[in-house]
């Protein structure tokens, strides 16, 4: 091998500012058609390309080629990117990498890069000079895992001033390959919620964001493990650990009523499973871009829909959304269809976009202003 090593031989240089947790930086070598130039230095490669991680479109292409400058120095510029937040990796000579000069996100089961490409046609999810909430870091133990998991809160502006006031909580589920940062970074969940409150949009809310993953204790959970398998006790760790946490630790309204729960993909069909199944402990579901495979008015969640009067007395808002480009769009059509003809409540919403998270920032923006009313 021709590198002494991969971490001081390859030096990766990518020419964008990185995205922190807090800011949201419009990267200089972005043009005005969404075009991204990056660069790369290793000398001694043979070739380097960039792969898009998400929708292949997302970025223009699934791949692309670098072209070798001067110096050792490979560059390329991309073709228009969708505006958005998107997972990429280099590849030096076989070798996949995410870029170390990135900002870098909890995606595809690790570290990975992405790179933000601004709306300049929406700006809801950009930090504002608005009142801000508070991200916490919550340390509980579980019983149903027999060990210690970590969730982050968002509190709204004000928690801590407004000693006696209880809130309503939406419990928020990330995707597949992700973790309970997810929301929040990729997301921006918290500077949404900040932006809907500063302009009377949504009620003040908690919102709980925990790790999808969860074996019973004494489980087979190592990474050789199916994903299946690794989330097999989340509805039981949520109902039995995690809810009557939150509702000793922080000041909740713990009624049924001012409780919700929603996910992305994974998560979505977590929040649905949890949600209809519980449906003494949430009144409001949220689905964004999954949990509505082979549905069925009859049987599906052990039946709660084949009696709509009940349903519809129960639920307070089933909501659910998908982008126009995703793969799941025909079936949630179908779903909308299906519980239209029964009567059943619900809300259905589109939006421009593939299976990708600006996509589900516009699901949260949307569903966070219908819950608790």
């Amino acid at each position: 091998m021709k590198y002494k090593s991969l971490l001081t031989a390859i030096v990766i240089t990518i020419v964008f500012c990185s995205v922190g947790f807090s800011q949201f930086l419009a990267p200089q070598n972005i043009d005005e058609q969404g075009r991204v130039t990056f660069e790369v230095k290793a000398p001694d490669a043979k070739y380097v390309k960039l792969i898009a991680k998400t929708d292949p479109n997302a970025m223009g292409a699934a791949e692309y080629d670098f072209v070798k400058a001067d110096e050792g120095k490979w560059t390329l510029t991309t073709k228009p990117c969708r505006p958005g937040l998107h997972y990429y990796a280099f590849n030096i000579d076989g070798f996949e990498c995410s870029d170390p000069w990135s900002q870098v996100y909890f995606g595809w089961a690790r570290w990975s890069s992405m790179v933000e490409v601004p709306d300049p046609k929406v700006d809801f999810y950009l930090p504002k000079e608005v009142p801000h909430g508070d991200i916490r870091f919550h340390w509980y133990h579980s019983k149903v895992t027999g060990k210690v998991r970590k969730c982050l809160v968002y509190t709204p502006p004000g928690y801590d001033t407004a000693a006696s006031k209880r809130y309503p909580v939406l419990y928020l589920q990330h995707g597949s390959g992700e973790s309970q940062l997810g929301w929040m970074m990729q997301g921006k969940v918290n500077f949404i919620m900040d932006n809907l409150l500063a302009a009377g949009k949504a009620k003040p809310m908690l919102i709980v964001m925990d790790n999808g993953y969860a074996t019973k204790a004494g489980q087979d959970d190592n990474r050789g493990a199916s994903w299946g398998r690794r989330n097999s006790a989340f509805t039981e760790l949520v109902i039995e650990d995690l809810i009557p946490n939150i509702d000793k630790n922080f000041r909740t309204l713990s009624d049924r009523n001012n409780r919700a729960i929603a996910g992305l993909s994974m998560g979505a069909g977590q929040a649905m499973r949890t949600g209809f199944g519980n449906l003494d402990k949430f009144a409001s579901i949220g689905a964004f871009s999954g949990g509505s495979r082979n549905f069925d008015i009859e049987t599906s969640f052990n039946g709660v829909f084949k009696d709509p009067a009940e349903a519809n007395k129960k639920i307070d808002l089933f909501w659910f959304g998908m982008g126009d480009l995703e793969g799941g769009y025909q079936g949630s059509k179908d779903l909308d269809k299906t519980l239209t003809e029964h009567g059943i409540e619900h809300v259905r919403y589109e939006c421009h976009g593939s299976h990708e998270w600006q996509v589900w920032r516009r699901h949260i923006h949307e569903f966070a202003q219908r819950l608790f009313k």
